[in-house]
């Protein structure tokens, strides 16, 4: 009886648990507010935990939208800054932030040559905290230059990538690469040169190496008729050449901590227009992600095609990627026209958790954008309308860490993260530890009993990366704790075989 009251008591601390935060309207003004969707950066957050967002509105001038930045700092949000003055159809910007903190934003403008929109770009310089006058990047006079992606090295250069093509019909865009360096911008160069078909919607990303990830959908074998493919810039400024990954249009992607990079997707059965967001009811996608180690020489994805969302029965995107202080989570819309919830789950090579409702709010919930914070908690911002005409945006936080305590407490101990989780050959556990101790971390099963010893012994303050065995362990759900004198902290790990 002892042992299984010892049992009880222990489990709560293990529970992982999290929770979203209760929705925030950030952007409200009886007008038309938008955040660019999962495969760009709307917003993100940096090392001090300050996020910093991006977005496009008309609230000061009706029917003329323009490009402003906001900032949440210590639970306050700042007030709208416009970044662009174009007083026409700004829309869709992005953004990046190197190491030193410096943010450039890009988006698509109308103002130059109307109908045909130009790609305009402004910077922050966080050395004098100011943002430069918004200017132009690439103006083509009778081309569309839609859709820049971003990302930039810690050092400073910034890539950049977008789709560019004649504004007649019937429409053939490329894509188009340039990068920021010592002040100013290169020419542009072209990266497709397809003779028929679009490259779009463009997901790019960059890992610890200095490797560029591109991913885009192409419609080259027929009207309509998406697939996605993928190259890669090396350090030494290479592209490789394209890789045909399958049908669909990509969402979002991530690069986790270990080296695995998840990318996310819809194969399409029927597509009303070009965009993926714009679906009429009958039009079906299915939401899958992928999973490939950038750690493999062979460059193998290690799982092709893990479907999200069940085919034929939804209008399914937006899947926004992030990595959290759990593992990698995926948020996605879901609904049929005018009626789009928000779900999420968590995803790993080996399989999905159960999906989870997000945001039921009656009405359409569309373009997710998904973030991390330095300790793996989450920022989630949408835009939400009840009738596709008045947009609002909301913000959420994944407030809750493991074992109760509230994300950014550096005050306790704390396990940051597992790496891989899922794992069949072994893990390491990040360990957090605000001083000097005494500590002990322990392997438990979902009954309470300990199985195994991770470490057992002194630490110095700071972060442990502690080796985890399970060899002797059948697959299933574990818990890794750890104690030392004044608190205790818990992650889940699962074991494959």
């Amino acid at each position: 009886m002892k042992k299984m009251i010892a049992a009880l008591l222990l489990l709560p601390a293990m529970v992982l648990a999290h929770g979203w935060s209760a929705p925030v309207a950030i952007a409200d003004y009886d007008t038309m507010e938008q955040v660019a969707g999962s495969g760009s950066r709307a917003h993100l957050v940096d090392e001090k935990g300050v996020l910093h967002f991006v977005f496009f509105s008309d609230f000061e001038e009706p029917g003329n939208t323009e490009v402003y930045y906001m900032k949440l700092e210590r639970g306050v949000w700042s007030e709208p800054l416009r970044l662009s003055h174009g007083q026409s159809f700004s829309n869709v910007p992005t953004m990046t932030m190197d190491g030193r903190g410096n943010i450039t934003v890009a988006w698509y403008d109308y103002r130059l040559d109307w109908p045909y929109g130009d790609l305009f770009w402004c910077r922050y310089d966080a050395a004098s905290q100011t943002w430069s006058s918004d200017e132009p990047l690439v103006v083509s006079k009778t081309w569309h230059s839609l859709y820049p992606h971003m990302v930039a090295e810690p050092g400073g250069k910034v890539h950049l990538v977008f789709c560019d093509g004649p504004a007649v019909w019937p429409l053939h865009f490329q894509l188009h690469y340039a990068y920021w360096e010592d002040g100013q911008w290169s020419e542009p160069v072209p990266l497709t040169n397809v003779a028929t078909g679009n490259r779009w919607m463009p997901v790019f990303r960059i890992d610890d190496s200095g490797t560029l990830h591109l991913f885009w959908g192409d419609d080259r074998t027929a009207w309509k008729d998406w697939h996605v493919y993928y190259k890669t810039r090396s350090p030494s400024g290479v592209w490789s050449e394209e890789v045909f990954l399958g049908p669909g249009m990509p969402h979002g992607a991530v690069i986790t901590k270990n080296g695995l990079l998840f990318l996310s997707r819809t194969s399409v059965q029927e597509m009303a227009g070009l965009g993926i967001w714009d679906a009429d009811e009958g039009d079906f996608t299915q939401l899958k992600y992928s999973v490939k180690s950038l750690l493999d020489p062979n460059d193998v994805w290690l799982l092709e095609e893990q479907p999200v969302t069940p085919l034929g029965q939804h209008y399914a995107s937006q899947g926004a990627l992030a990595e959290s202080y759990s593992g990698v989570r995926l948020v996605w819309v879901l609904g049929v026209k005018g009626h789009h919830h928000i779900y999420q789950a968590s995803v790993g090579l080996h399989g999905m958790g159960a999906p989870e409702l997000v945001s039921s709010l009656i009405g359409s919930n569309r373009t997710v954008s998904l973030s991390s914070g330095p300790r793996g908690d989450l920022h989630l911002i949408y835009a939400y309308s009840t009738d596709e005409l008045d947009w609002d945006i909301y913000y959420r936080y994944d407030a809750v860490r493991r074992g109760g305590g509230a994300a950014g407490d550096e005050s306790r101990i704390a396990l940051q993260y597992v790496l891989p989780n899922p794992a069949s050959d072994g893990a390491t556990v990040s360990l957090l530890l605000p001083s000097a101790g005494e500590v002990e971390v322990a392997l438990y099963d979902t009954a309470g009993r300990r199985v195994g010893t991770v470490f057992s012994g002194g630490l110095a303050a700071g972060r442990h990366e502690l080796p985890v065995d399970t060899a002797g362990l059948r697959s299933g759900t574990y818990f890794i704790r750890a104690a030392v004198d004044g608190g205790s902290d818990s992650v889940p790990l699962v074991v494959v075989r």
